[in-house]
């Protein structure tokens, strides 16, 4: 098997623009945080007292593709820590997919919809199909500090 084609002998590493990459190429890309960075948003209490948590929404471009069922790769990646959503996220195949995903999400948490618990990524009514995955992060892969385990950290720990 090479190592830039997964096991049906399709591209495991995209560009921001869905273009198949190598490892090498996709390793360079990764380290630069201004290509991987699409938007980032922190939703915090409305009082400076008030006790409610701080929620961080990131939308990053991954490069890899998540999706080994279908054609369409899922490169893209919104991230909800805090606020009950312990590592809550979704997989988009294009960065347009992903910061109307990540601007849904911010909308919906600071509207108060997305109920402590209940997932703001789910698909809205009229959505156009898209390859979209949801999963979540069970709360042992974040440390008590408030680290996760992976590249990602909290802003603040939840109270």
């Amino acid at each position: 098997m090479h190592c830039d084609k997964d096991w049906d002998g399709r591209p495991i590493y995209y560009d921001r623009q869905g273009q198949p990459m190598t490892m090498h190429q996709w390793a360079e890309k990764f380290e630069d945080e201004g290509y991987t960075h699409i938007a980032r948003d922190v939703i915090g209490p409305d009082e400076p007292l008030d006790p409610a948590p701080l929620i961080t929404v990131s939308t990053f471009w991954l490069g890899v593709n998540h999706n080994w069922r279908d054609d369409e790769p899922l490169i893209y990646e919104t991230l909800i820590i805090g606020g009950g959503y312990e590592a809550t996220g979704m997989r988009y195949t294009t960065e347009k997919q992903a910061r109307e995903g990540h601007r849904r999400v911010v909308d919906e948490l600071r509207a108060g919809r997305g109920s402590r618990g209940a997932s703001p990524l789910a698909s809205p009514a009229r959505a156009q199909i898209t390859p979209t995955h949801e999963w979540h992060v069970s709360r042992s892969a974040v440390r008590a500090n408030g680290a996760s385990l992976g590249r990602h950290r909290r802003v603040a720990p939840d109270n």
